[in-house]
């Protein structure tokens, strides 16, 4: 398994760039207006449904935008959520799998009550310690998943931004003639209508696997819960 570095250089991968994109996404739309506004009287025929075009492309600019600032907003708490789950699986969950005490032949040395009480204790320790071992290895997969889906997030919103000005510069309404704006408009409107659409679903997708993650919290709660852990506690070998 990668690292904390590299499991969050997957996810700023994904946000470099992220921000110039939409600028530039931003900066294109607003250059094809100010064609059509050059043309306006020549293309006053056609101008209700060129205008209903651009109302499908502000739309899914306007959606992008707001993933977006939303995305760089929860940046960080993201990282750090990231750098805690490694922690946890370098400082709680490795550590604690090696903690089983090793069966030892003490009937030469203790008899009675004593070798009892010594081997039921062990015995309570060494099922409290794989138990939490068992549990510990949950924790890890709920923290990984989060991280991971986050990740799977933000690649799917970069190919989004992507995808948004990809289309843009094809179009090119910036440029278009009179006789091109119309069918160029027209193109793109369709085109950012379907990708923009078909990547909010997988970004729900997306969000909804992170809200089952999310909504298995209690394993964190249930730790310290069941017969080997007696009043939530750890068995004492030693009562007093």
């Amino acid at each position: 398994m990668a690292g904390s570095d590299g499991v969050i250089e997957r996810l700023e991968q994904s946000f470099n760039g992220l921000d110039d994109k939409v600028r530039e996404a931003i900066n294109r739309y607003d250059a094809g207006v100010h064609n059509v506004r050059a043309w306006k009287y020549a293309l006053a025929p056609v101008m209700f449904a060129i205008c209903e075009g651009f109302d499908t492309i502000r739309d899914g600019l306007d959606k992008l935008v707001k993933l977006v600032r939303t995305a760089v907003e929860h940046h960080m708490p993201v990282v750090s959520l990231i750098v805690q789950s490694f922690n946890w699986l370098e400082s709680v969950k490795d550590p604690v799998n090696g903690l089983s005490h090793k069966e030892k032949n003490i009937a030469q040395q203790w008899e009675g009550e004593a070798s009892a009480a010594y081997q039921t204790r062990v015995t309570e320790q060494n099922n409290a310690i794989n138990a939490y071992a068992v549990r510990a290895e949950g924790v890890s997969k709920w923290l990984m998943d989060i991280a991971k889906y986050n990740i799977e997030y933000m690649t799917e919103l970069a190919k989004m931004a992507t995808s948004f000005l990809g289309a843009l510069a094809t179009a090119a309404v910036e440029a278009a003639t009179v006789i091109g704006i119309p069918f160029a408009v027209s193109d793109l409107a369709g085109a950012i209508g379907n990708f923009v659409t078909q990547s909010l679903d997988n970004l729900v997708g997306i969000a909804k696997r992170y809200a089952d993650a999310l909504s298995r919290v209690r394993d964190l709660k249930s730790i310290m819960t069941g017969p080997e852990f007696p009043d939530g506690k750890w068995p004492q070998a030693i009562a007093g």
